[in-house]
């Protein structure tokens, strides 16, 4: 194995730093690449708010290399925490509406899956509606904690900038929810991808996997930030939870599921053109999220849709709620006859869980792909199908 990864390194197939990820790595990943990992992690992470708890403020924002372990990517790190922390037939909890594939990954470990309303709006620190869009409702799931008798085994949301209403659970909120982690013995597992791509004026309350708390299982990936082609993620958890959820017999088997891989991400980061590319994508999607809220902003009185006030500041997603006389599925086909793509927003409510009427009349819309003036058309076209659909 060593001669054959000298013979590549020597053919010039990979460069000297890569040569030892040819060969069987540890299973949460190799010392270099998850001290890297780290560093670059802990400086991008700086535009975080400080926590105003004291006790948050000693755990610091420095990423440490013992709390990470490398994954092929999101939906694997999901999978590799329910596989090691859940059983069959344990509780999971989602927001609604949430990440319309999770749901999959929770059925295939044999999980049943609960849904909980998000906030219609975000709510300001005054505790009125502050124009952001919604997001988890922690008081609802303490509410069915305590009431209902709620034992789920875990919590599911993307706490910033989510997926698909691309609202951010406030500093408050995300430390209430690791609270009641502790007291009802479950877990909170973060999908935390977006964190990074934030451009808005004010920086983002703390990453809930910066929680000192054994109970926090945070998972994002370089695919929104370099390149989904690499499979190249990672969970930050305490280190005893790292070795739980590493503890798995494929894992033990082959060691570090995408050494080589991970070791591309490595040279990147340490050449500067990671950090680069993830500013360059910021300042592009702050021009495409604002013409699309633009867009759909100047079309709010001829289709009675409503969308968020405030543009959003980071992530993927708009998300805008049709009127109460039209019908999601009419706009759908309409929209697909216009030659208009969305994500409808009843593929954000997992079946089996709670019905939730608004969700039926709902779009998801992405800025991440197209440029502005596609952008724009797309809004034109997408109008025109929810007039046509409400016969207007």
């Amino acid at each position: 194995m060593v001669d054959a990864a000298e013979r590549l390194r020597d053919t010039g197939v990979v460069g000297e730093s890569a040569t030892q990820e040819l060969n069987y790595v540890a299973r949460w990943g190799s010392p270099e690449t998850l001290d890297a990992i780290a560093r670059f992690l802990t400086d991008q992470y700086a535009f975080e708010s400080e926590p105003t708890e004291p006790r948050e403020k000693e755990a610091s924002g420095v990423v440490r290399p013992e709390s990470l372990m490398i994954t092929n990517g999101v939906s694997h790190g999901i999978d590799l925490a329910c596989a090691q922390l859940t059983k069959p037939g344990d509780i999971v909890v989602v927001e609604l509406p949430t990440y319309f594939l999770a749901a999959d990954v929770f059925r295939d470990n044999g999980l049943d899956v609960v849904g909980v309303d998000g906030l219609e709006e975000g709510i300001g620190p005054d505790g009125l509606p502050d124009g952001t869009p919604g997001y988890f409702d922690v008081g609802a799931l303490e509410r069915r904690l305590r009431v209902d008798g709620l034992r789920p085994r875990l919590v599911y949301l993307v706490p910033t900038h989510s997926n698909p209403r691309g609202g951010t659970l406030p500093e408050r909120d995300r430390k209430r929810l690791v609270e009641l982690a502790v007291e009802f013995n479950f877990y909170v597992l973060a999908d935390e991808v977006y964190h990074l791509l934030h451009w808005g004026e004010e920086p983002p309350p703390p990453r809930i996997g910066r929680s000192s708390a054994a109970r926090v299982v945070s998972v994002s990936s370089f695919t929104k930030i370099l390149a989904p082609g690499l499979r190249v993620g990672w969970i930050e958890t305490a280190r005893s939870i790292v070795d739980t959820i590493s503890d798995r017999g494929y894992v033990n088997s082959g060691g570090c599921v995408a050494p080589f891989a991970a070791s591309i991400v490595v040279s990147a980061i340490e050449n500067g053109s990671q950090a680069r590319w993830l500013q360059r994508l910021r300042e592009r999607y702050r021009g495409t999220s604002r013409a699309l809220h633009d867009a759909a902003s100047r079309e709010k009185a001829s289709t009675g849709w409503k969308v968020a006030s405030c543009p959003p500041s980071g992530g993927y997603f708009l998300w805008i709620e049709l009127p109460a006389d039209c019908d999601e599925r009419g706009v759908t086909r309409a929209a697909e006859d216009a030659g208009v793509a969305f994500l409808p927003g009843s593929r954000c409510v997992p079946g089996g869980t709670l019905e939730v009427p608004r969700e039926e009349r709902s779009c998801r819309l992405c800025f991440a792909y197209l440029d502005e003036e596609k952008i724009v058309e797309g809004v034109k076209r997408l109008a025109e199908s929810v007039r046509n659909a409400r016969g207007k």
